[in-house]
């Protein structure tokens, strides 16, 4: 027997089938819609990491250093530490030739720029004075410059390398003799000086600038560091640059200083202009750090201007950025 109504049945008209397709790539936009916006919300999170997560690793680095400036092992005043010397003055006859022309090498002829303890922190504003080459130098940017002693005790001595060797009532810069190598034999360090009474350490002198160039690329910035290494020249390198962190594409420095001895800021000043009877207790750094890759659907409009800048800057490109700022406290100032 014939199935009830059987000749009845059929499929969907076209219109039934045109309206089910209509609904269907209505459905299908959406969630390709959906889709987009989230990558897009997801990438634009993304960049914003990794910008944060440069500029954490380029203050990280800087804080590091500025907190320990004017630090001076077993010492605490570079005022009674021998054989400093300062721009113009009658460099060390403990240094050679040659050492002496290599401690000057990132300031002008004499100038001592090494070993010139009395300015544990200076720099320039808005631009390059050192006489050490730069690599691609970002005009506008500021220069800050640190020199202090190594945070590690030295065990080894290097006969390239200066030395600061401090007791609690002295301190003294010296060379070793090549060959001498062992810094807890009294017979390779200054003479009046018994370990474990008084100790080695390496003198550290360091220039942090913004270069318009990158190890990745020659168009991303970064952040740059020359770092002392060498006094005798044929050893090698005397000042070695080294790249921070790239992205970095400004620095802006404002020191704060005191003026009547009260160990409280008073005052801030830019790098080149702090007065000569004041002393640097802090730092303030401001780090303009953009994304690496440009990002089509953003469009950075806005004027920037932090850190004394003369005048705003506006970018009006697609790249993503952020500014971080942080006051550093200098804590040997207070010692």
């Amino acid at each position: 027997m014939r199935a009830a109504n059987s000749e009845f049945q059929r499929g969907v008209s076209l219109i039934e089938l045109m309206i089910a397709l209509v609904i269907g790539l209505f459905l299908i936009l959406g969630a390709v819609t959906v889709y987009n916006q989230s990558r897009r919300t997801y990438q634009a999170s993304e960049a914003v990491a990794r910008l944060q997560e440069s500029a954490r690793l380029a203050m990280e680095v800087i804080e590091a250093d500025v907190r320990m400036a004017d630090f001076w092992g077993m010492s605490n005043r570079a005022d009674i530490i021998e054989n400093r010397a300062g721009p113009g003055e009658s460099p060390p006859a403990t240094f050679s030739a040659a050492q002496q022309a290599n401690v000057s090498t990132c300031g002008a002829a004499g100038s001592n720029w090494v070993i010139d303890l009395d300015e544990y922190i200076d720099g320039s504003n808005d631009a390059y004075t050192l006489q050490c080459a730069a690599s691609s130098y970002a005009a506008g940017t500021d220069v800050l410059v640190v020199r202090r002693a190594s945070e590690t005790l030295a065990t080894t001595l290097d006969p390239n390398r200066v030395y600061l060797q401090t007791s609690r009532i002295l301190g003294t810069l010296f060379v070793p003799t090549a060959g001498c190598t062992d810094a807890t034999d009294p017979a390779c360090i200054p003479a009046a000086y018994l370990p474990p009474a008084s100790q080695s350490r390496a003198l550290e002198a360091r220039a942090y600038y913004v270069s318009s160039q990158s190890t990745l690329r020659n168009d991303v910035p970064s952040l740059r560091r020359k770092r002392f290494a060498n006094v005798n020249a044929a050893g090698g390198n005397v000042m070695v640059d080294e790249e921070i962190v790239p992205g970095v594409e400004d620095m802006q420095v404002r020191f704060g200083i005191d003026t009547n001895a009260d160990t409280n800021v008073d005052q801030y000043v830019a790098p080149g202009a702090v007065p000569a009877n004041a002393q640097v207790i802090s730092a303030t750094i401001w780090l303009r750090v953009r994304a690496e890759d440009a990002d089509v659907g953003h469009r950075d409009e806005t004027a920037y201007q932090y850190g004394g800048m003369a005048a705003a800057v506006t970018p009006n490109d697609n790249y993503r950025r952020i500014v971080v700022s942080k006051t550093i406290q200098i804590r040997n100032t207070r010692a």
